[in-house]
């Protein structure tokens, strides 16, 4: 329950501060982003029987407030101890490690995706990086360097995801030992550290380009992928939309273990056709935060004993 709400929205604003020279960043982070958005907390209560209003000092409301700050949505109620960390507090901090860690070539190009789920209970900016790019021509595939950063009122703790993008056909890939940075919400919690995850991430990154090119000239036996298909589908239409895929890929690039992988992360990238979501209100305010899981999803399943008879055959 909301005790009052303010004359402005702008004392909810963690400001960015001035660039030093020229940030790529910078035109990313201007209003119209549908991630900024301010945010407060107001005390919470319950009714009593003779309808006057008791507060409690345990727990604490998080809400979303529009831009003239004269209105505002319930995103969640948590306990008192919960520190807010702005989207644009934490976006700045994963910004200014890339400053750090990243050459200024390698930055100029980069695209910013904002997503939201949840009316903003959880939000997503994802990275992607053209300059920094793994080149397979043999299965056609322009894999460029991405990180996504994950942040929740409420909803989820911080996370950042390091993996990479299939420019061919804009699947998404978070690496089998992704870098996850994890930081609760907590009165104590300073975001720091972000270089060692950026630095791990392109190290990661890089570490990857041998497996790739391995994944791409290694054959793969018709009845090894067949039985992955079969492992990880949940569903007949799932199972029917994994093997059209695949007729699909190896179409394009042979029957390798890459033409698998593929069809992996094109069910994590794509929601329509054969994996297309259901499309009520709920789920579909919920894209952001299913094609995340999807994407993990994927992780799992190259860990499996699956992947390795696929990989190892």
């Amino acid at each position: 329950m909301e005790e009052r709400e303010p004359t402005t929205a702008m004392a909810q604003i963690i400001p960015i501060a001035p660039a030093v020279g020229h940030d790529p960043f910078s035109k990313f982070n201007s209003p119209t982003s549908p991630i900024l958005f301010p945010v407060g907390e107001r005390r919470v209560g319950w009714e009593r029987r003779d309808g006057s209003f008791q507060k409690t000092a345990s727990h604490k409301a998080i809400i979303r407030l529009n831009e003239k700050g004269d209105n505002a949505q319930l995103l969640n109620i948590v306990g008192s101890s919960y520190k807010i960390v702005h989207n644009r507090e934490l976006f700045k901090a994963v910004e200014d490690a890339m400053h750090k860690e990243m050459l200024p070539e390698h930055l100029k190009d980069v695209q910013v995706k904002d997503r939201v789920a949840s009316f903003g209970r959880v939000c997503m900016r994802e990275y992607i990086f053209p300059s920094i790019m793994c080149r397979i021509p043999s299965v056609r595939s322009d894999i460029a360097f991405r990180i996504i950063a994950q942040n929740g009122y409420g909803g989820s703790a911080l996370r950042i995801h390091s993996g990479a993008i299939d420019f061919y056909c804009t699947n998404g890939m978070i690496h089998g030992d992704f870098v996850s940075a994890y930081r609760r919400h907590t009165s104590g919690l300073v975001v720091s550290g972000l270089t060692d995850v950026i630095t791990g991430a392109l190290l990661q990154f890089t570490e990857s380009r041998d497996v790739w090119h391995r994944w791409a000239n290694t054959p793969v036996r018709h009845a090894a992928a067949m039985a992955l298909f079969e492992s990880i589908a949940d569903s007949a239409k799932m199972k029917e939309g994994l093997l059209d895929q695949y007729t699909r890929e190896t179409d394009m690039r042979g029957p390798n273990v890459w033409s698998v992988y593929s069809t992996l992360t094109y069910y994590a990238s794509h929601n329509d056709g054969a994996f297309a979501l259901r499309r009520t209100v709920e789920e579909q305010d919920s894209t952001a935060t299913i094609m995340l899981r999807r994407e993990l999803s994927v992780v799992k399943w190259t860990n499996s004993n699956e992947w390795k008879a696929l990989t190892d055959a």
